[in-house]
């Protein structure tokens, strides 16, 4: 089923998946892989996934709902749901500035938005571009140095939380990433520039970034 918004086919949503399908037709297939795997055979993937499906809610009748909230509090902040956007690398790969969308998203929702240090747009580009404060992700690196000009800058920008990850000693190799050629510098191919031909839509979009 689909909708018809100015004449283009819209196709109507009702899930994740229908989201990650999207995502898969219209976004450069170096950028939606680098979103959709994992590293190495992508069993911490596969294990996280599984532990997420083995939760489940239990329900409960005969009860009062009329007065029903999921609200709580945060680090001292009070939001709608016990639950906030995860950190996301290159999200602003996906669609041009999408780590403000996502914080203005997260805002309006009421729950905490989570900076990666790996965004496109940069602290000061979210700060500005939202109301409220949100969380940084930090990577503890041995440059000491620069991960504490980050906090710096993240300090400055008013953030509220810092979330450190610890468990990188070691980069995991993303194999589908060696594949795409996504690195920095970014390494063309011919059938990077093919895929990308084939998202102009995509490719315009990212390159009409306004962020800094």
């Amino acid at each position: 089923m689909r909708r018809h918004v100015w004449g283009e086919a819209v196709p109507v949503v009702t899930c994740v998946d229908d989201l990650r399908e999207m995502a898969r037709k219209r976004v450069a297939r170096a950028v939606f892989e680098y979103v959709d795997c994992g590293s190495y055979d992508q069993g911490t993937l596969r294990a996280n996934r599984a532990d997420l499906e083995a939760i489940a809610l239990r329900q409960r009748v005969g009860i009062d709902v009329d007065r029903r909230s999921t609200k709580t509090t945060l680090l001292g902040r009070e939001v709608t749901m016990p639950a906030a956007l995860a950190p996301i690398g290159l999200l602003g790969l996906n669609w041009a500035n999408g780590e403000v969308l996502a914080a203005r998203a997260a805002q309006r929702f009421g729950i905490p938005f989570t900076l990666s240090t790996m965004s496109i747009c940069s602290i000061e580009d979210v700060a500005q571009g939202t109301d409220q404060p949100f969380w940084f992700q930090l990577y503890v690196m041995r440059d000491r140095g620069f991960a504490a000009a980050l906090i710096e800058r993240a300090k400055a920008a008013r953030c509220s939380a810092l979330v450190l990850t610890l468990d990188l000693q070691i980069q995991g190799q993303r194999h589908r990433d060696l594949k795409n050629g996504l690195a920095v510098p970014p390494k063309l191919t011919w059938d990077t520039i093919w895929d990308v031909a084939f998202k102009p839509r995509w490719a315009l979009n990212v390159l009409g970034s306004t962020a800094v």
